[in-house]
């Protein structure tokens, strides 16, 4: 309970932090679910590749 809240005022006192906290929510609340964990699955493979996509050519990525 104490750890709840305290991430809710850390969320309300830092910038941005709430819209972090909403998302970490929807997250946990998304990955409960099979459906859920395949669209997880699915959003990591992409940001992923592009990142790769995106590397600049003359350094190394490591995979």
């Amino acid at each position: 309970m104490n750890r709840k809240l305290a991430l809710i005022v850390a969320a309300i006192v830092l910038p941005g932090g709430f819209i972090a906290l909403l998302g970490v929510m929807f997250l946990k609340a998304l990955s409960q679910t099979e459906r859920g964990r395949k669209v997880v699955a699915l959003a990591q493979k992409r940001v992923a590749r592009l990142s790769l996509a995106t590397a600049p050519s003359g350094e190394k990525q490591v995979a």
